[in-house]
């Protein structure tokens, strides 16, 4: 210890020592004073003895507790220092690892030259559905929709992946559902492999989550993208991306609805399992971008977009070669109205003859506000005239989208859809859903949806 320590720690301890030897120096001199002036009054003398014992054990009590207080504050100083160099050790780690991590359109995890991306996501909905016809109606809840989805890329932005598993409505069993890997080998060129969604149908190619109304049409679900969902296989794609106006997608694959099976054409199946199937959408992007093309709502649009499509599917199993085929036109503002519509034709050729079934879709939404989105459909199905039944099947819905979040930030992602709905020839089968009931009653129909993406 040098000289200015000592004297330091000198002058720390004076002050010290005066507070606290004072009052016993003080009270020991009046003793000795009083004892050599009146010794012989014992009961006095004895008396300021008592005090001065008193006295000293109060010293010695402030002594201790002083003693407690310096340790204390030592080892809460050596904790706070422990907690601050290991952060700073932590912190040095992931700048060492060169990872990065956080939320923009949702959690990820990235290294820092962006060769390596992690992007977990859920989806959940959550309906209330009532059911009214002429003799009967039904109303409940559902979860209709839960689903984990994994994503990003690996060793580059062009070796990319998706994983979804879904959850059964009835008894919740998980499924796969999305399972590919895609190469883009070159600035307009992507080859992709595995379980995927075929893409004919542009009301089936967007999202559940960046639909307008709380489920796709009745038209989807009996002549559109319901037919052939996901599929096992592979295709090869082109544009879509940048400035490239045009977008066009070919696929060979097992069949429509071929997901979660083996090679094989028949095993556990039915005897009209399919054998194969090949598919292909062309789209042109006349004015607008692409990214505002993966929803029906032009919520973010800065610029009007337009683009026109069309699609098909065929598929051949046993007897039955089943062919499905759409055009349609896709309009938004960048003043909040987007409008769709679209034509659908299914055309099957058996061994019985053949079937041609049609269908129609029309529909328009407007931002009222940030918030508040309203929107209309109409669309109609006209089955083979030797089917019996109604000649026709139409679906009126009409509802409000309440976007969460500071003026309606969380767009997709958070959102409360209401709509109401009309089967005025009843409905071709169950189709939950869109809460339908097979029969040829008229229906009306109530939807209340909360929807959650994280």
């Amino acid at each position: 210890m040098n000289a200015s320590l000592a004297t330091a720690r000198l002058a720390d301890v004076l002050p010290y020592l005066a507070n606290r030897l004072f009052p016993l120096l003080v009270a020991t001199t009046f003793v000795a004073i009083v004892g050599h002036s009146a010794r012989a009054d014992d009961e006095s003398y004895s008396e300021l003895v008592r005090r001065v014992h008193e006295l000293e054990a109060q010293v010695e009590k402030l002594e201790t507790r002083d003693r407690v207080e310096r340790f204390e504050t030592a080892r809460i100083d050596r904790t706070i220092d422990a907690i601050a160099r290991d952060a700073e050790r932590r912190s040095q780690l992931l700048l060492q690892s060169g990872a990065t991590a956080g939320y923009r359109n949702g959690f990820f995890i990235s290294s820092d030259d962006g060769n390596f991306r992690f992007h977990p996501s859920l989806l959940f909905q959550f309906r209330g559905v009532s059911n009214t016809n002429d003799t009967d109606s039904q109303s409940g809840f559902e979860v209709r929709r839960t689903r984990l989805r994994l994503d990003g890329h690996l060793f580059s932005p062009d070796l990319t992946y998706g994983l979804i598993w879904d959850t059964a409505r009835q008894g919740g069993a998980v499924s796969l559902l999305d399972a590919w890997a895609a190469y883009r080998f070159a600035p307009d060129w992507q080859f992709k492999i595995g379980q995927f969604r075929e893409s004919w149908f542009h009301e089936w190619d967007v999202a559940p989550q960046n639909q307008l109304t709380a489920e796709r049409s009745l038209v989807a679900q009996e002549v559109g993208g319901n037919l052939t969902d996901r599929v096992q296989g592979l295709s090869l794609t082109y544009g879509g991306v940048g400035t490239n106006p045009i977008r066009v997608e070919v696929a060979l694959h097992d069949g429509a609805n071929s997901q979660n099976t083996d090679f094989r054409d028949n095993v556990g199946l039915t005897a009209n399992a399919a054998n194969f199937g090949v598919g292909g959408r062309f789209e042109y992007r006349i004015a607008g971008d692409w990214s505002s093309y993966a929803d029906f709502s032009a919520r973010e649009n800065k610029q009007p977009l337009l683009v026109l499509g069309g699609g098909f599917d065929f598929t051949q199993r046993g007897d039955l070669d089943t062919t499905l085929a759409t055009v349609d036109a896709t309009f938004e503002t960048a003043t909040g109205w987007c409008l769709y519509a679209s034509a659908t034709g299914k055309f099957a050729d058996t061994a019985q003859g053949q079937r041609r079934d049609y269908g129609f879709l029309a529909q328009a939404g407007y931002l009222l506000t940030p918030e508040w989105e309203a929107f209309a459909r109409y669309d109609v199905l006209f089955p083979d005239g030797d089917e019996a039944g109604p000649s026709q099947y139409a679906e009126i819905t009409v509802g409000v989208n309440r976007y969460l979040g500071p003026g309606g930030s969380a767009g997709h992602r958070a959102k409360i859809t209401l709509d109401a709905g009309c089967l005025p020839d009843g409905a071709p089968s169950n189709l939950t859903g869109i809460g339908a009931i097979a029969g040829h009653e008229r229906q009306f129909i109530i939807r209340a949806q909360f929807q959650l993406q994280i």
